[in-house]
């Protein structure tokens, strides 16, 4: 059987100013299982070909079986493709949106939803396995939905590497991007899977609450794979929550030096603060670190506190002010539009910002993805404003919800152009980062992120 992996594209993020292309790793190690298993599999990223419907419908037209992964975004492009594919092609989708939503896409045109984990889901579903007994799928019989349990969390060491090499640019060049890529080739990697924090924004359905890490060797092992074969400068660790483990990670870090791998080390994905010590971020500095990001969400504790994420504002502080002290570039990530916030309350997340006055404040508007307890609780007691999933994007600066004591959506749109206006239009601001101006990389770095927030300026519905 010719099987088909799918990226959609996801032009909603180009038409925001954020643009980015990320390699869609979860496609690479489903397409790594399955190769390892004897199976003929591609990957078709129309996202960072920019295939329309039509053109990835007309390139999948031959395939017997078409897996669609679907982020909240995608999901009009997912079923359009559905129903474009040849009636005896076995559709099956997968992905947070799935997950979180796997009867609305079955009765639009997907035969199986894989919810979770799918590397050996789908597998299973190539193997012609009764459909009865595998775990981790929903799916259609006499008009009637039906549910299998769910599929337990793997090993991810047990698994492959991904497979790059079925991507443009075997994934670590152009047309990749993220938002701040500054060494070409680059890639992302993810060393973990799982969060044991319970923040109500997160979908925890797909890796769940538990921490899976990767052991530092098979993380070197990966790294070096990418260094020697690929002559990657930058690796971006994507996990959410790289250094929950500090003994891990201070592991990998020394790994790093003791091998003397030239690269430089990025983690863009919300480190925990309450996990940044002087000795952590010597560590990484040493090992090539040039960047960490930080979720902080809220400058307001009562609001931190209900999401709940479990640190204070003087750990922030801290953290920070370690990072700084490293000659690190740091992100804060904020979010307007919490559930109880108000115009005060989000001033004060804007005033935090600006104390911390970290390298770059990303301000997005908080967005209740299905299979959230966020959505969950949204659906309970207030009101989704749901005009089109595709307008559902934490860029897209639109707040999509109305809940009791919680500003009204007009009020949090302001405040998140507020929040760039004020943060990045002040002449300290500006002054400190052309001083810090090292390579032409952070220039571009730079001029992207000027562009961004222009366009955030003149966000209209």
């Amino acid at each position: 059987m010719k099987t088909l992996l799918v990226q959609p594209n996801y032009n909603v993020v180009r038409k925001t100013g954020v643009w980015m292309v990320n390699p869609p790793l979860g496609l690479a190690y489903l397409a790594a299982v399955l190769r390892q298993n004897n199976f003929d599999v591609e990957i078709l990223d129309a996202n960072a070909l920019n295939l329309t419907i039509r053109q990835t419908a007309q390139k999948a037209k031959d395939c017997d079986v078409v897996c669609v992964s679907m982020m909240t975004p995608a999901h009009k492009f997912g079923i359009s493709l559905a129903k474009e594919l040849p009636r005896n092609t076995i559709k099956i989708a997968g992905g947070p949106h799935a997950t979180g939503n796997p009867e609305e896409l079955l009765k639009e045109g997907f035969d199986i939803i894989v919810r979770g984990e799918g590397e050996y889901t789908l597998l299973e579903l190539l193997q012609n396995k009764d459909k009865r007994r595998i775990k981790g799928i929903s799916y259609k019989k006499n008009n009637r939905i039906i549910h299998n349990q769910p599929r337990p969390f793997l090993d991810p060491n047990t698994l492959p590497l991904p497979a790059r090499d079925l991507l443009p640019s075997n994934g670590v060049d152009l047309p990749y991007l993220s938002a701040a890529t500054l060494y070409r080739p680059w890639s992302p990697i993810f060393t973990s899977r799982g969060c044991p924090w319970d923040c109500y924004y997160c979908n925890k359905k797909i890796f769940g609450r538990g921490f899976r890490p990767l052991t530092p060797e098979n993380v070197i092992k990966e790294i070096k794979f990418l260094v020697e074969n690929y002559k990657v400068k930058e690796i971006d660790f994507y996990d959410d929550n790289w250094n929950h483990d500090l003994v891990r990670a201070e592991k990998i870090l020394d790994l790093i030096i003791k091998k003397n791998l030239d690269i430089h080390l990025r983690c863009s994905n919300g480190m925990r603060v309450d996990r940044i010590t002087e000795k952590f971020v010597k560590k990484f500095k040493k090992a090539g670190g040039e960047w960490i990001s930080l979720g902080i969400e809220s400058g307001n504790q009562e609001i931190l506190d209900k999401i709940p994420k479990h640190i204070t504002l003087d750990q922030v502080r801290k953290a920070v002010r370690i990072i700084k002290k490293n000659d690190i570039i740091v992100t804060g990530f904020f979010m307007l539009g919490l559930i109880g916030d108000t115009k005060e309350t989000m001033q004060d997340t804007i005033d935090f910002a600006k104390e911390l006055n970290v390298d770059v404040a990303q301000f997005t508007i908080a967005t209740p993805y299905p299979g959230t307890r966020m959505y969950d609780m949204i659906c309970e007691n207030g009101d989704i404003m749901l005009k089109s999933w595709d307008t559902f994007h934490h860029t897209a600066g639109k707040m999509l919800y109305k809940y009791p004591e919680t500003a009204e959506p007009e009020v949090v749109e302001e405040m998140y152009r507020k929040a760039h206006r004020e943060y990045y239009f002040r002449a300290g601001y500006i002054l400190r980062q052309l001083l810090k101006l090292k390579t032409k990389e952070h220039l571009n770095f730079m001029l992207r992120g000027l562009k961004t927030v222009l366009k955030i300026e003149g966000i209209k519905e």
